[in-house]
């Protein structure tokens, strides 16, 4: 799969940033070790200072070169897909999400063997100095080798954010937001601050005025309280931000919006949270779909109710309608046109049906072929089930005429005592009404068929709607009909 390059993320970009917060760690240190540290006379010498000098230049150049010749080339390796554009290996997936820890061990360990040579060099001109000269350098060291790593962490969000996609974050493999929290404080402001302290604790023996020691005191809290400053910004940033995108598309998802996605760009407990959100949006994404599906095939009262109440064999008895509608002519006019055409116009026909029995709060039950049965007063109950369905009838019949010339069809309209509940087995069900008022329905749409008006009810159903919608329909002669034991008197719209 070729994948779009990940922007802002250059190998020499995260080297370079590195090179230059060890720069300014180590002006900041030389700094503080020619104009603010309280130094003991043996250590104030013009060949002290410039041996200290000397060796704090030196370091940094080794450091330099040690980041040039094993950092670039690891750098290079675990970034080389974002430049290219392609998805990452296994193995850049693992140098990627380690590259920031994998720069921050090289650093300390490069600040650590600066220190041992700061030590070797001043121990033995004053114990004293010497200890405030490695201590110095041990502190500046980790508190800017966190800060490194805070800034490659933030730089390299894009990158992580391609590889935990691919990979999601896997719990308890990193440290939670507790543990680095900690981390960040203690090596950016409690080493520091524990620095400072023996520096003003140990000024004393080193013979300099209570000015000097004042002014140590002060310029190197101000350094390590900016330094601690920045240190916690970076990381309430890297925290504050994901969450702040995860509040928002939790605020996306409770409005309805399934479309939401937030990119997983944290290797812990945070990214967990994120990963955990897509996979719930997922989720609740493809329960949706399914219940769309599930209402469209057996009709969104029905998909409502067994959401709510669970699903079960069985069915109870209900004063219900039946609206039975099927095509005139279905198999002449198969023959004379095209499958496409066909399907076109029935879908056509049962869009019409569908639109109709819904505005009048019935269920289009089942399609057989080119008929539909559909019922009113079940599953929801209805306050008149027979107004509602005769109702249904006359505008069915009048928009078919307007919206479908092509088709013809027969509407039949019954009403009485059905069974309406789940009928088949636990594996496989539907929901359906069985009774009188069903057969009664497909027998008088047979004669609809060959009525000019093309609907035809039942008295019953006549004399049980309500007045209103009564008065619509006048009554014919009654009429055996088929595989029917007693006459039936039919009605038609007037």
């Amino acid at each position: 799969m070729r994948l779009h390059p990940v922007k802002g993320v250059r190998p020499w970009r995260v080297v370079a940033d590195v090179w230059l917060a060890n720069l300014v760690g180590t002006s900041l240190l030389m700094v503080q070790y020619l104009f603010v540290f309280p130094l003991p006379p043996a250590a104030t010498g013009d060949d002290v200072t410039r041996d200290n000098v000397v060796l704090g230049l030196v370091c940094t150049v080794i450091a330099w070169v040690v980041l040039a010749v094993a950092g670039v080339p690891r750098t290079h390796r675990a970034l080389a897909w974002t430049v290219s554009g392609t998805d990452p290996d296994p193995e850049q997936q693992a140098l990627t999400l380690g590259l920031p820890w994998f720069l921050f061990k090289m650093q300390v360990v490069l600040w650590t063997l600066s220190t041992v040579a700061f030590l070797v060099l001043d121990l033995p001109i004053d114990t004293a100095f010497g200890f405030l000269a490695g201590g110095a350098v041990l502190s500046a060291g980790l508190a800017t080798a966190t800060t490194s790593y805070l800034l490659v962490n933030r730089l390299l969000r894009p990158a992580t954010a391609r590889v935990l996609e691919l990979h999601p974050p896997e719990q308890g493999t990193t440290a939670g937001v507790g543990e680095r929290a900690i981390f960040t404080w203690g090596l950016t402001t409690g080493v520091p601050l524990l620095a400072l302290v023996l520096l003003v604790a140990f000024s004393p023996f080193s013979g300099a005025s209570l000015e000097r020691i004042s002014i140590s005191g002060l310029v190197v809290g101000l350094i390590v309280l900016t330094g601690g400053l920045f240190a916690t910004v970076l990381f309430a940033k890297s925290i504050g931000e994901p969450l702040g995108e995860l509040t928002t598309a939790l605020a996306d998802v409770e409005n309805g919006n399934l479309g939401v996605h937030v990119a997983v760009d944290d290797n812990g407990e945070i990214g967990q949270m994120q990963a955990g959100l897509n996979r719930m949006v997922t989720a609740l994404h493809e329960r949706e779909q399914l219940r769309d599906l599930f209402g469209r095939h057996v009709g969104v009262d029905v998909a409502r109710l067994a959401l709510e109440h669970g699903v079960e064999l069985g069915g109870e008895e209900r004063e219900a309608a039946a609206l039975f509608v099927d095509v005139i002519g279905s198999t002449t006019f198969a023959a004379t046109r095209s499958p496409a055409e066909v399907v076109t116009a029935l879908n056509r026909f049962f869009e019409v049906v569908v639109d109709v029995v819904g505005s009048y709060g019935g269920l289009v039950n089942k399609f057989e072929g080119d008929a539909a049965l559909c019922i009113f007063g079940a599953p929801l109950v209805l306050p008149d089930p027979a107004a509602n369905a005769l109702g249904a009838a006359r505008e069915m019949s009048r928009r078919l005429k307007d919206e479908v010339p092509e088709l013809d069809a027969g509407i039949g309209v019954s009403q009485g005592l059905v069974i309406a509940g789940n009928i088949g087995a636990t594996e496989r069900l539907e929901y359906t009404v069985i009774g009188d008022p069903v057969n009664e329905a497909a027998r008088l749409t047979e004669q609809a068929k060959e009525h000019p008006g093309r609907v035809i009810a039942s008295q019953r159903i006549v004399e049980s709607a309500e007045s209103g919608e009564r008065e619509l329909w006048r009554l014919l002669e009654p009429l055996l009909l088929r595989g029917r034991l007693e006459p039936t008197t039919l009605a038609v719209p007037r």
